[in-house]
């Protein structure tokens, strides 16, 4: 892959940001791309692929590129969340991405004068939920908020949910602070704003935003039905005419509720009726209910019921939930006059006969933005033809009185329309007179008419021969599938060649993902990964060293599975990809090890069994239905675990089996490396000792042993024929059970304040919640104290990235143990041998009072049953572990010569 800097250039760059720039070819791939899909030919008319991608921490940092980059003459392209899908944020002529997401602090929230002032990569969502804490909440935001950056929203423009009340998004911003092209900073305010509102930074980099905020209120939500397109227009016109105070109206046609009640299975809407949505502080409720009431009759719709409402406000961030039904979304979004809606709605309706799906929220009392989706697929001969369909809505929309809902680089052809052309030539001139290279992303914004040095002037071109009359799908399908053939197949299976498609590269994975949190690269987060698969399935991108590497970081922690739009298992996805790494010779050196150590002892650590087993002190059986399983990590490092969890057992005079030296790893390790033959041969192995031992019940202390039996050994067994009926339970939740059933009863009080930690593999991959929380609130004495993030939003604590990158694993584990630390607890509580290995040696790092302890601990002390510390022990085989993996990282798998041949 060609790059357009020299050797000497790279090396500038360097010397600002460190280890915060790469020109790999994976980076510069993932950063070619923003939400939207476009087809391979369009692909082709520009440079899209960036030459370097630079992650900037302050401002004297920007302003040190753009002064080096006006010396080299080298494009710059200002990159927020990439969550849109205009263009605005891709590459048109090469150059450098600078991708804002290192600066995303809050820097100061004025509760008198109702502004908060922020750096450019903050997301809506999480800045809403700081001023949430002060009694502030946003005026209006974006409805991609779980992913989009405040100034993002800026540099593209457009409106949001609130806009019915509190206008556009250019309404709601009090300044801006740009560095400017010649390095300088200038801040924007007032009419000046429009120098900057909505032009993609191609008039500076924006570093700094103020935004309007307004008090916090509970909100009311109404929906309403309407039989007929006519009369839900009528409606809409009649809420500006009666002057009812709504903050938000929104509106979906029949198709859009269809398509989402169809991805989701859930049937609770009226599928041939027109939804509006409106949405206002409840202090108003007496007033405005009674207006929309009245409304709503008179123009023959109903109020549906008020849990209804709620749960269709609660999806408003979901609006690309059927991309999975595609599995591409072409999307359309066009700005129209209110008093248009049933005309414009209408035509594309019998146009399409219900394949676009609409949903439109309102900006102002006088205009409507419409967005549009169309099922379709990009690997498919007739994608094209879908995508200029969006284009043929778009002028449906301009015909009548509407435009474009952002011009990026897509629609510049249409930007004479979009701003008026004396605002445009204004436009043109001041970026003329500041940046006379058009270097700040050049090919946005301004069309290749004002613009002759614009490096997309075949995409004009071509856009605006896919408009030409009446013959637009016609020959907008025949220019873009000239190329197009439907020979398509995937090396990887379906499940995850479907997902990866179907991916709607919104981004909101990334705000969650523990791998980005800690490098916050775009190949680090699933949606990067998607795309990456997305080149390797096409055959743009070999499955090399490079392209693994990037595949392969993933905790495991499902926290994306939580917020995916597609409702995608990507964890299960990034665990099934290790074999197909295999496939094609390549392991992690370091799971290499853990493998050996595996076959040859039986565990992850090496340890033979005669020696890790000195914890095990109290009678077992060798047959019964009821079996414990102690596993590598709490049988060994935590060993205090297993040891807890016997002498409960035997406290409580419930017989189980254990299997002494017999007892060998899950697997876990063996599938997170790939080796499936050896896996197999293990759960054979296992599934054989269980049935012969009459087995069928297994209790797990270790979280991990817990998912690989429950997740993977159903799935082994049914691929080798063989059975697996037994049922897997972890401790938490048999504790629980006992508790409930009155045979666990604690009699001393610990008069303790402690924290719990969710462990992911009890937590999200399981949802045992409230079963460890019942037994910590069980024990007397005990004050639990919650973190943050708890539950499903609970923080991973980052330990399997030690398998590439230990930096992560500190940063994740510090997070963590901060946010405990924050309650004021004594005692941080876990569940797991991983995690709690990684706290007990954090905190210990960190010299905090807070201390780590197993849940299981807890209740033996509570019983009187004796408890060692095994701190010592951790912070031995923690060190041993840094050790052994320090040099960790995906490679290809060197076969020895007399092997080869």
């Amino acid at each position: 892959m060609n790059n357009n800097l020299t050797t000497k250039q790279m090396e500038k760059i360097k010397t600002i940001f460190g280890d915060r720039v790469r020109f790999n070819k994976v980076e510069r791939i993932v950063y070619s791309h923003d939400m939207g899909i476009m087809p391979e030919q369009i692909r082709s008319m520009i440079q899209c692929t960036p030459d370097g991608v630079v992650q900037p921490t302050s401002v004297d940092e920007v302003s040190s590129l753009i002064k080096a980059a006006q010396e080299d003459k080298i494009p710059l392209v200002p990159r927020g969340a990439g969550s849109a899908g205009f263009g605005g944020s891709v590459p048109a002529k090469g150059g450098i991405v600078v991708d804002f997401v290192r600066m995303n602090k809050i820097k100061n929230i004025d509760t008198v004068n109702q502004t908060v002032t922020v750096e450019p990569s903050v997301i809506w969502n999480n800045l809403e939920k700081e001023l949430s804490e002060r009694g502030l909440t946003l005026r209006a935001y974006p409805s991609s908020s779980n992913s989009s950056t405040v100034a993002g929203w800026v540099a593209q423009g457009g409106s949001g949910y609130g806009s019915y009340e509190y206008g556009n998004c250019l309404h709601n911003i009090e300044s801006v602070l740009l560095v400017m092209p010649d390095g300088q900073l200038k801040k924007f305010e007032g009419t000046d704003l429009q120098k900057v509102y909505s032009l993609c930074g191609i008039t500076g980099m924006i570093v700094e935003v103020t935004v309007k905020v307004r008090e916090k209120d509970e909100e009311s939500v109404i929906l309403a039905s309407f039989p007929y397109l006519s009369s839900a227009s009528d409606f809409l016109n009649a809420l500006n005419s009666e002057n009812v105070s709504l903050w938000n109206v929104s509106i979906s046609t029949p198709a859009f509720t269809s398509l989402k009640q169809k991805a989701l299975e859930h049937y609770v809407l009226p599928e041939d009726e027109y939804l509006v949505t409106m949405v206002f502080p409840k202090p108003r409720r007496s007033v405005v209910e009674n207006q929309v009431r009245k409304l709503v009759s008179n123009y023959n719709g109903k109020i549906m019921r008020d849990k209804l409402a709620l749960e269709e406000w609660a999806d408003k961030f979901y609006p690309m939930r059927f991309k999975k039904l595609g599995p591409t979304l072409v999307a359309s979004e066009v700005v129209i006059p209110i008093k248009e809606v049933s005309q414009f709605v209408g035509e594309v309706e019998r146009k399409f006969k219900g394949e676009f799906a609409l949903e439109g929220t309102m900006i102002g009392h006088d205009k409507i933005s419409i967005l549009g989706f169309m099922l379709a697929d990009e690997r498919k001969l007739g994608f094209p033809m879908a995508y200029a369909c969006a284009l043929d809505v778009i002028d449906a929309g301009e015909k009548l009185g509407g435009s474009v809902f952002s011009v990026g680089m897509y629609f510049t052809d249409r930007a004479k329309a979009f701003f008026g052309q004396e605002r445009l030539q204004s436009i043109w001139n001041y970026k003329q007179s500041i940046d006379p290279d058009g270097l700040l992303n050049p090919g946005k914004i301004i069309p290749p008419s004002l613009d002759k040095q614009s490096p997309t002037k075949m995409l004009s071109a071509a856009m605006k021969v896919a408009n030409a009359g009446s013959g637009l799908i016609g020959l907008a399908g025949r220019l873009l599938s000239k190329w197009q053939s439907d020979n398509f197949s995937s090396p990887l299976d379906d499940s995850l060649t479907d997902d990866t498609f179907s991916c709607a590269m919104c981004g909101y994975c990334r705000n969650v993902c523990t791998v980005f949190d800690a490098v916050p690269w775009e190949s680090n987060s699933p949606r990067g990964k998607y795309f990456i698969l997305n080149q390797y399935i096409k055959g743009k991108l070999p499955l090399d060293n490079e392209v693994g590497r990037a595949l392969y970081p993933c905790t495991t922690c499902k926290k994306c599975d939580t917020i995916c739009q597609i409702r995608a298992h990507n964890a299960h996805h990034w665990m099934n990809l290790r074999y197909e790494f295999n496939k094609n010779m390549l392991q992690n050196t370091g799971l290499d090890i853990i493998r050996n150590n595996v076959l040859t002892t039986g565990n992850f650590w090496g340890v033979p069994a005669e020696e890790r087993l000195k914890w095990l002190d109290v009678p077992t059986q060798t047959k019964g239905k009821l079996a414990y399983w102690s596993g590598c990590w709490a049988g060994t490092i935590m060993d205090n675990m297993a040891e807890n969890a016997t002498h409960i057992l035997d406290h409580l005079n419930i017989p189980f089996v254990h299997f002494g030296d017999k007892e060998r790893c899950c697997g876990l390790y063996l599938s997170l490396g790939g080796y499936k033959k050896d896996f197999q041969a293990l759960v054979k192995r296992n599934l054989e000792m269980f049935n012969e031992a009459g087995v069928e019940t297994i209790i797990f202390s270790c979280p991990g042993c817990y998912a690989t039996f429950n997740e993977n050994y159903p799935q082994m067994a049914l691929e080798m024929g063989i059975e697996c009926n037994i049922r897997f339970k972890h401790i938490t939740v048999f504790l629980s059970e006992l508790i409930a059933e009155g045979k666990l009863k604690f009699t001393q009080p610990l008069n303790h304040t402690v924290s719990y930690h969710d462990s992911c593999h009890v937590g999200r991959w399981f949802g045992h919640y409230d079963e460890p929380r019942n037994v910590i609130k069980a024990i007397p004495g005990i004050e639990l104290r919650e973190m943050e993030h708890i539950k499903e939003q609970g923080l991973c604590c980052g330990l399997v990235s030690a398998f590439d990158s230990l930096p992560s694993v500190a940063h994740s584990g510090m997070k963590r143990v901060e946010e405990a630390v924050a309650t004021g607890a004594e005692y941080l509580v876990t569940n797991c041998a991983g995690c709690g290995s990684q706290f007990n040696s954090t905190c210990h790092a960190m010299g905090t009072e807070l201390q780590q302890m197993d849940l299981t601990e807890l209740v033996a002390r509570s019983l009187g049953i004796p408890t060692k510390d095994p701190s010592e022990k951790i912070g031995a085989y923690m060190s041993q572990c840094v050790e052994l993996l320090k040099d960790s990282v995906l490679a290809p798998i060197v076969v020895p010569a007399e092997v080869s041949k």
